[in-house]
């Protein structure tokens, strides 16, 4: 398994391919990814018929309203300094995998994934690391080439990075999608706030997860629940180093 597929997987990063349910066609026409004519209303457990395009019109995602959710997003992202979740995270064949979320802004997020997939990714302000306990091995990448970069505060916000490529609100939520301006990474990343009242303080908008589509078009699903923000979290949850590694296989040789 590749970083990047793996950052598109669980980075929303955060984020990118372990991708969703086979279904659904993930391809550049897919309706998961909004355009400037099009409001796509994509449920948090997607299925053909629960993602319905909205033609353009009264409905249609204007400027106007593109501006006021990169807005609020950006206006949550910038109130929340920590963050703790359970994640479930879909694979294109529908299989399942779970974990533990935690974020701390800037920069930082661990990714704990439930036994048995022996993936841990983690991001300690300068890079992102993941760990396969199983291969004993460790893939590191600077945090400013990958899509966690966005959520994280590691760089410009997302009004400024130019990253955003379309932003509105369907059923009571808001979807900010993202893509990398420069074109050198392939895939993009919708982000899906709870966000019933669009009139209400940025800080009423709860975070449900996010959608990433790899360069190949595969398409991942993740869910959170059980969030939690303005926690204190341990900063020895954003360390990843060899020894972390070889301490974990030596406990799954034991059980």
């Amino acid at each position: 398994m590749t970083l990047s597929a793996l950052l598109y997987a669980s980075a929303l990063s955060a984020a990118a391919a372990l991708a969703a349910p086979s279904a659904i066609d993930a391809s550049a026409d897919a309706p998961l990814m909004a355009s400037a004519s099009f409001v796509y209303m994509a449920e948090p457990d997607p299925d053909p018929d629960a993602i319905v395009p909205l033609p353009s019109g009264d409905n249609a995602t204007g400027e106007a309203e593109r501006r006021l959710g990169v807005a609020r997003a950006e206006a949550w992202f910038e109130g929340v300094t920590t963050l703790r979740a359970r994640f479930e995270q879909i694979a294109p064949d529908g299989s399942l995998t779970t974990g533990d979320l935690a974020l701390s802004r800037p920069g930082r997020a661990r990714f704990a994934y439930d036994a048995p997939t022996p993936v841990l990714m983690v991001a300690d302000g300068s890079t992102v690391a993941i760990a396969d306990f199983d291969l004993e091995t460790i893939d590191r990448a600077p945090i400013a080439s990958t899509p966690l970069r966005h959520v994280l505060g590691a760089g410009p916000t997302l009004s400024e990075s130019g990253a955003v490529t379309d932003a509105g609100h369907a059923r009571g939520r808001l979807y900010v999608t993202l893509a990398d301006p420069d074109g050198e990474e392939g895939g993009r990343l919708t982000l899906v706030f709870e966000d019933p009242d669009p009139a209400l303080p940025a800080e009423t908008l709860q975070l449900a997860g996010w959608y990433a589509v790899d360069a190949m078009g595969g398409l991942t699903e993740v869910l959170l629940s059980n969030v939690e923000t303005g926690m204190r979290l341990e900063p020895r949850l954003f360390i990843l180093d060899d020894e972390d590694v070889i301490s974990e296989r030596r406990r799954s040789r034991r059980r």
